[in-house]
């Protein structure tokens, strides 16, 4: 019994033996860690930190361009991304991105490493999303830590690299830098900007740095081109960290850092194939690694910056590394871009003008109109304007040529009920004035109730136009229309009649007057004419006289019946006093003389 267990305990230290031989076999030859290169495949991990729940994923579709990816025998492309995620980030937000992007592509026949740096402002397409942005926010698109975060970012990549496969990737927090560079016993580095983030400085010059600081340097954007300089320098800081590495034959202890930071690392690497890595690196020399950057140039748009990328050059650079000629969207290159955005630029001018064109028309007609418009309406206006003001602050052109549109449609149907409102009112005043004139008019005429009546109705006509309601100024003025109407045509008829009266009143004065004149000429002539008036003739013209007098006393009696009296008067006197002047006549005519006289008589003694 015994001596099958020793052979036992024998087989199992010699396959022990026999695994570590060739484990270190495969770590040796790195290159046959990474033979089978299929598809990235996120290992899943427990993470308890919230994600940004308010991030909608994109929507799920396959890339045209990488359902047949080149294909490369020689060498592994590895995705270096690293993620904002610093612990201050972790208490105060809730999704990351990602601000180091570097794919990292090894050829294990030729022992070299190209680094190409994406600045995290490029300015591309994410599969799935219908407008281009920021390529570090694929990380946040495809859902993060808990969704496809890794998956959509590696998409992306390759699509922008046009169909350069990425066969693994390797995502850390900013704080695993700091710890790495720790565990390394910190780094020498001659630091070539100052840098200052809160309380923290570091000065210009060569120095040793700890983790801390070569994180803040790492972080740092503060220079003349903001982060295409960080970029830069986190190639240098990551070359100079790998060189300390080599230099002090740490390189062999890669796995044991990363089995100190794996909690906050997410790769699909396995343990032998970081270690393969590790041993590779030892082997390399510093000259085979060569650093690039996507070629580009600084973008500004909507008040953003983005990194524009130079696609001819992007497609040499590629052709440069690969050595294969990837297709090139020219509508994706920067100068295409810029020429768009000078267009739209100009477009977007336009539009502005036109909206300012609309806001002086409109201010034009409110000052003509500022006495009837009404207080919703110039608040209506005000948000309109507002509504302009906000996009083209915004610099969203659709945005102006929309809040434009609602304006000017609001401005249109506010000017027509302006004049609606203008004419009612106008015709309001004029009726007002009107009925004021006509009052005056017949102010002997129309009567207290009317009056009454019309000054409520006058009351509703003004407490409408105060109201600047059109349907009630109408129907007030209507009202008071109306019934004006009515009262001013009793008043003319009053008035007509009073004219009628007045007129006979004076027909008969004239008449009382005449036949007094009658009365008392025909007196003076009774008078003058006594001595040779009838009894009968004086008699009747007392008679005559006496129905004149009787016509005038009579209030009855119009001016017809006291004409007709005086005239009859007259007639008949003008008879009697032709009788009596030719009586008088003959009283007063000598004798004729006798043709043959008698003599004269002597007188008597």
């Amino acid at each position: 019994m015994k001596k099958y267990v020793f052979i036992a305990v024998i087989a199992i230290v010699l396959s022990a033996i026999g695994y570590g031989a060739y484990t270190y076999y495969q770590i040796s030859n790195p290159k046959g860690l990474f033979e089978d290169v299929s598809p990235p495949k996120r290992e899943e991990t427990v993470d308890k930190r919230e994600e940004d729940k308010t991030e909608e994923p994109v929507s799920a579709e396959v890339d045209p361009l990488l359902q047949d990816p080149f294909q490369f025998s020689d060498r592994v492309n590895l995705l270096f991304l690293g993620l904002d995620a610093s612990v201050e980030r972790y208490e105060t937000m809730g999704s990351f991105r990602t601000d180091t992007i570097m794919l990292v592509s090894i050829d294990f026949d030729s022992n070299r490493v190209d680094i190409i740096s994406i600045p995290r402002d490029s300015y591309v397409k994410i599969p799935g999303r219908e407008k281009r942005e920021k390529i570090n926010a694929a990380f946040v698109r495809g859902g993060g830590f808990k969704g496809k975060g890794f998956e959509k970012t590696i998409e992306t990549v390759s699509h922008f690299l046009g169909g350069i496969p990425i066969h693994y990737y390797i995502g850390v927090d900013m704080n695993v830098v700091k710890d790495v560079v720790d565990i390394m016993g910190g780094i020498d580095y001659d630091v070539d900007v100052r840098v200052q983030i809160g309380d923290r400085v570091i000065e210009k010059g060569f120095q040793h740095l700890n983790g801390q600081q070569v994180l803040d340097y790492a972080r740092n954007r503060k220079s003349g081109r903001g982060d295409i300089d960080r970029v830069d320098r986190q190639q240098k800081i990551v070359i100079a960290i790998f060189n300390q590495l080599k230099s002090t034959k740490q390189l062999l202890k890669i796995p044991q850092f990363y089995t100190t930071v794996m909690e906050r690392v997410h790769t699909n690497l396995d343990i032998k194939q970081i270690a393969g890595l590790a041993y590779f690196a030892v082997n390399i020399d510093m000259e085979d690694i060569h650093r690039h950057m996507i070629p580009g140039g600084f973008l500004n748009m909507d008040k953003i910056s983005y990194w524009g990328i130079d696609e001819m050059k992007k497609k040499e650079l590629i052709k440069e590394i690969f050595g294969v000629d990837i297709q090139i969207d020219p509508k994706n290159d920067i100068k295409y871009i810029k020429k768009e955005l000078e267009e739209k630029e100009k477009a977007f001018k336009e539009a502005v003008a036109k909206s300012q064109q609309i806001i002086d028309e409109c201010n034009e007609m409110v000052a003509s109109y500022q006495d009837i418009i009404k207080k919703d309406e110039m608040d209506k206006v005000s948000y309109h304007i507002t509504q302009i003001d906000h996009a083209v602050e915004d610099g969203d052109i659709d945005s102006v040529k929309k809040a434009t549109s609602e304006f000017k449609e609001y401005v249109s149907k506010l000017k027509s009920a302006l004049e609606e409102r203008h004419n009612a009112i106008s015709k309001a005043q004029a009726v007002l004035e009107d009925i004021a004139s006509k009052t005056k008019k017949y102010q002997e005429f129309i009567r207290s109730g009317e009056k009454d009546a019309l000054n409520k109705k006058i009351g509703e006509v003004n407490q409408a136009v105060k109201s600047k309601d059109v349907q009630s100024i109408n129907k007030a003025v209507g009202d008071l229309e109306s019934y004006g109407a009515e009262v001013f045509k009793a008043c003319q008829q009053r008035k007509e009649a009073k004219e009628q009266e007045d007129k006979k009143a004076a027909e008969r004065a004239q008449a009382v007057k005449n036949a007094q004149t009658i009365v008392n000429e025909t007196k003076n002539g009774m008078e003058n004419y006594k001595e040779y008036l009838t009894e009968e003739e004086r008699n009747k013209l007392n008679e005559k006289i006496a129905n004149v007098n009787n016509a005038i006393n009579n209030k009855e009696a119009d001016a017809q019946t006291i004409n007709k009296a005086a005239q009859d008067l007259k007639t008949y006197r003008d008879e009697v006093f032709s009788q009596c002047q030719k009586r008088k006549d003959e009283d007063t005519v000598d004798p004729p003389e006798d043709e043959n006289p008698e003599p004269e008589q002597p007188a008597d003694p």
